[in-house]
């Protein structure tokens, strides 16, 4: 009997009420075939490795040995290499398009990448409010919803957040001038529209969303109205490989394509764990849902100041708060109504206008985001994330 028939044969001997995972018979088989004149090293005795197997055996939890689980770690780890890929090549279509088109990182990160990273929470809140009323399903659209809310809260206090541990972000003009104040009245005009104000249901009508896509429209079209009219610094467009602006389009069509597909996998991951371990709906659209969605905006935030973006860092976070805002509630009620749970009014509102509030100094007047702000929004959401567990 070789190395491996003697490791496989003991652990299944002392754990033969356990199932044995899939990674021990490999290492096993490696033990085995391994000559110890061909490694550095000598090879000990696989009676050593007997101890190893069965505690490994005895320190797994129950549900790493479970298929399911198995998948879904798979599905989280290549939907973030597709996400991260597709961020990669968004990020560098865009500054190419940008230096095309005359405008600034900013704008472009503010509209074309903002839109581009926001598709996955436009496929959720849809998907959601389709089955909350095909499958009679009223938790589903307590998702919806609360992706919106989470989501913003991701991208300010997550992605600013990381985005800012890894250098020092320095806040564009347009900005300060047009993109921040537009988001502070974007949060502000969604909870309006969501509270029961008068008495009546809370609830986001076909009207109302009517006004929000009006307001998207707007803020779009004075976006490229001040970014036609405001010069662009050569400093604001580091060198890059220039593309044509046909190509650029498309390497920005399939960035978003890749990330919305890496995006969709992980999160798949990420809601059978959350589902397994039996959290809330609200819950789970507050957290693995909305940072699941919001990880193409991660993606491109991280890779945008790595590579010396900041602009588009900035842009595309305030730009993606915006379009979830405006774009995503204003497109989902003007399909179907959105019923609000009363949780969120009472609750997750005023933590999303916490944070939209909390940047104000940064944004506004010192125009630099350092890396104790970061820190900073990292400390906060990990206070909110602990009291959804709490307040529920």
């Amino acid at each position: 009997m070789g190395y491996a028939g003697l490791i496989l044969r003991s652990s299944l001997h002392w754990t033969s009420h356990r199932p044995m995972p899939p990674f021990l018979p490999a290492f096993a088989t490696t033990i085995a075939w391994a000559k110890p004149r061909a490694l550095p090293i000598a090879v000990p005795s696989p009676k050593r490795y007997y101890p190893f197997c069965r505690g490994l055996m005895i320190a797994l939890p129950t549900w790493y040995l479970e298929p399911h689980w198995i998948l879904a770690i798979i599905f989280l780890v290549v939907g973030f290499y597709v996400l991260i890929k597709g961020a990669d090549v968004l990020v560098e279509a865009a500054v190419s398009l940008a230096q095309r088109s005359g405008l600034s990182t900013a704008v472009i990160g503010a509209t074309v990448v903002a839109f581009g990273t926001s598709l996955p929470e436009l496929v959720v809140c849809l998907t959601s409010m389709v089955q909350a009323q095909r499958l009679d399903n009223p938790g589903a659209a307590d998702i919806a919803m609360a992706n919106v809310v989470g989501s913003n809260i991701s991208n300010i206090a997550l992605i600013l957040g990381i985005a800012a541990l890894w250098r020092v972000l320095p806040v564009p003009a347009s900005c300060r001038r047009l993109d921040y104040p537009v988001m502070v009245v974007a949060t502000l005009l969604m909870i309006v529209v969501s509270l029961p104000l008068f008495g009546g249901p809370a609830v986001v009508s076909r009207g109302q969303g009517l006004i929000l896509g009006a307001g998207l429209l707007i803020f779009v079209g004075a976006s490229v109205a001040l970014g036609r009219r405001s010069p662009v610094i050569p400093e604001d467009i580091p060198a890059t490989q220039r593309h044509h602006p046909g190509t650029a389009i498309g390497l920005v069509i399939v960035g978003m394509i890749l990330m919305t597909v890496g995006g969709d996998v992980a999160l798949t991951g990420a809601i059978s764990i959350a589902d397994t371990i039996g959290m809330s709906e609200r819950v789970i659209g507050l957290t693995v849902v909305a940072i699941g969605t919001s990880l193409p905006e991660l993606a491109t935030s991280i890779q945008a100041a790595r590579r010396g973006h900041t602009a588009i860092a900035i842009g595309n976070v305030i730009g993606s708060n915006i379009f979830n805002c405006l774009f995503i509630v204003g497109t989902a009620s003007m399909i179907m109504p959105i019923p609000i749970a009363p949780q969120n009014w009472m609750w997750d509102y005023w933590w999303m206008l916490g944070f939209t509030l909390i940047i104000a100094p940064m944004m506004l007047w010192s125009g630099r985001i350092q890396r104790w702000h970061g820190v900073l929004l990292l400390i906060l959401l990990t206070a909110y994330l602990a009291s959804l567990f709490v307040v529920t």
